[in-house]
């Protein structure tokens, strides 16, 4: 008998990261920073320390070309889309980048189908 299971995520993963203060988690803090500079662009993801609440950014974007960057994509940076973060917290460039990287201690749930 053939039997479908689920994996569904219940948050975003914390960010494994060595903060000042200790501490070796952070979590999204669910915004984006945006800077420009004339026609380049900076972009990062925040993260909260899980200890002392101190903020770090992920680049995400480095002196990016206006031109270059989709309209869609900087529509979902200004408006702070989940979904993003977690495509973006799962792209090994980004973690590379960043040097991070992600537990997922408790950011998933399996449905098995079972009531109990």
């Amino acid at each position: 008998m053939l039997q479908t299971w689920v994996v569904a995520p219940t948050c975003l993963p914390h960010v494994l990261r060595r903060c000042p203060c200790g501490s070796p988690r952070s979590r999204p803090s669910g915004a984006f920073r945006v800077n420009a500079h004339h026609k380049l662009l900076d972009a990062w993801l925040l993260v909260l320390c899980d200890s002392c609440g101190r903020t770090a950014k992920l680049t995400v974007l480095e002196r990016a070309n206006v031109r270059s960057i989709p309209a869609v994509l900087l529509d979902r940076l200004h408006a702070n889309d989940v979904g993003l973060i977690a495509e973006l917290l799962q792209d090994p460039v980004v973690r590379r980048r960043n040097r991070v990287a992600l537990d997922w201690a408790g950011a998933w749930r399996l449905d098995t189908g079972d009531p109990a």
